[in-house]
């Protein structure tokens, strides 16, 4: 008996410990809360949504959250929607998002932006891994995207990044010890607004480009493997290409995700190509925050199309 009680107590203080041990990392954690690029609230946002509250996610990195404004898409389509995506956002992470959205929602269709493919490393910076990963609550998901993420000997300091941040008592915050966005939405459902037009942005013809660059094996498997889930989900998936003035490199990647899309019988649509472009009415001078992404108005004119392209040939009537 007295053996059972100390297990019962020894499995209580390990209980404790580790709420303890969540609550300081929470506080001590580097948090994006403040204005358009409040990546860590617009993460924590999704979790606080009703459940099943929504027919689309659209999924990847900067190239989606500047491209789609939910509110502007609903308006549009009737379709409501939430962009959970992340600067930088490699497809590894997407995918272990798209396994975190499942959880509570059950879409009718998911929208993958596929910019990333063209990364050539196997693990991104520091900041990227962090803004993903750390608004991400424990689970063995997050334990898989960690490993999928970052290199062995780093690993730690993700699973407890209490170990990453505990330096930064003296520089906490108000908002630190508060926390407001572990229980709010995001109005913008993930949406980075963008209002300035640059100036001086190229665009290269990518028109007669057909060759294709071949993925690095990482970003081949987690492609699949996106493919996979959505199929196993029975879930409508989309691979986009949002507008974003396409390299001549950068267009032989997208061939090469095209070419998987085409193998797997899954849907692929670049918004780089002329004649999408055109259709969508996209100009250089008015329409970009840089060169790579959408300002708000080219969001409205490209959520326009692409609404209209869901409703005509996804959506039943």
């Amino acid at each position: 008996m007295k053996t059972f009680n100390r297990s019962i107590a020894t499995i209580c203080f390990i209980i404790i410990f580790f709420i303890i041990l969540h609550n300081i990392s929470n506080i001590l954690m580097h948090k994006q809360i403040e204005g358009r690029w409040n990546m860590t609230a617009k993460v924590a946002g999704f979790f606080n949504e009703e459940p099943d509250s929504f027919d689309v996610l659209f999924f990847g990195s900067s190239h989606m959250y500047c491209s789609v404004d939910p509110n502007v898409f609903e308006e549009k389509t009737g379709l409501s929607s939430y962009v959970f995506a992340t600067q930088q956002q490699p497809l590894w992470i997407t995918y272990h998002y798209i396994i975190e959205a499942l959880k509570t929602q059950s879409p009718e269709i998911m929208v993958v932006e596929i910019h990333m493919a063209i990364e050539e490393e196997n693990y991104m910076d520091e900041g990227t891994n962090h803004t993903a990963i750390d608004p991400i609550a424990f689970s063995k998901n997050k334990l898989e995207m960690v490993k999928a993420s970052v290199p062995e000997g780093q690993r730690r300091y993700y699973i407890f990044n209490i170990m990453k941040y505990h330096e930064r008592w003296e520089d906490l915050k108000e908002s630190d010890y508060v926390r407001e966005y572990e229980t709010n939405t995001d109005p913008y459902k993930g949406y980075v607004r963008l209002t300035p037009a640059a100036i001086d942005i190229d665009r290269e013809d990518v028109s007669k480009v057909y060759e294709s660059k071949e993925l690095t094996e990482k970003n081949r498997i987690y492609l699949n493997k996106i493919i996979d889930l959505a199929q196993e989900e029975d879930i409508m998936l989309i691979l986009l290409k949002s507008p974003s003035n396409a390299t001549l490199e950068e267009k032989m990647y997208y061939n090469a995700v095209s070419e998987i899309a085409k193998d797997r019988g899954v849907e692929y649509i670049d918004y780089n190509d002329d004649g999408l472009y055109k259709e969508v009415g996209l100009d250089i001078e008015t329409d970009f925050y840089d060169q790579r992404h959408l300002n708000e108005s080219g969001m409205i004119k490209f959520v326009s199309h692409f609404g209209d392209y869901l409703l005509e040939r996804h959506v039943e009537k």
